[in-house]
């Protein structure tokens, strides 16, 4: 998120009233919000972009969450949502501007070993987007993020148990494919 925005939405969050403290919240959480959606957008600016949207939201229906201290589980689900729902376009765009090539060019690597890593890791990914939408986004939370099940489960808004069993299910399902 840029400094003058950041800066902007902090000092008017900062009054008194139905959203005081919410800079501070901001602040605590600038990082991780950003992360979040880093890990799943891989591009910075769309990250920052997305952090910033994602802000923006909570302040907007700050004043409707019940319990302040679930303010971070909160925005990380904003976050989240947001993120896959920018990944989801970006994903038709691409599909459609690249529907009239047959062929797609790929990226030189230097020996066989680095071409075989890049071939697995390849594999990996496209494995990874076939996984069903809940099992990936577990799996993308806690791996990448490396958040715990709490906290991805509050990500997500399901129980711990529910994030390690899917988490389980993931690696199962990948492991297979991969073998």
């Amino acid at each position: 998120m840029t400094g003058a925005c950041m800066s902007a939405l902090i000092a008017r969050a900062e009054t008194r009233g139905p959203e005081a403290g919410f800079g501070e919240r901001i602040a605590e959480n600038q990082r991780r919000v950003f992360q979040i959606a880093y890990s799943i957008l891989g591009n910075a600016a769309d990250a920052e972009d997305v952090a910033q949207e994602a802000f923006l939201r909570a302040y907007q229906k700050f004043g409707s969450l019940r319990e302040a201290e679930k303010f971070r589980g909160w925005v990380n689900r904003i976050v989240f949502r947001l993120a896959l729902n920018r990944q989801r376009g970006h994903r038709r765009r691409l599909t459609r501007d690249t529907a009239w090539q047959m062929t797609e060019t790929r990226a030189m690597v230097d020996g066989a070993k680095g071409a075989e890593q890049q071939v697995l890791l390849e594999r990996l990914r496209r494995e990874i987007e076939r996984l069903p939408e809940k099992l990936r986004s577990v799996l993308q939370l806690s791996l990448v993020e490396e958040m715990d099940a709490a906290d991805v489960g509050a990500t997500l808004g399901i129980p711990a148990g529910t994030v390690r069993s899917r988490l389980h299910t993931a690696r199962k399902l990948l492991l297979e494919v991969m073998k």
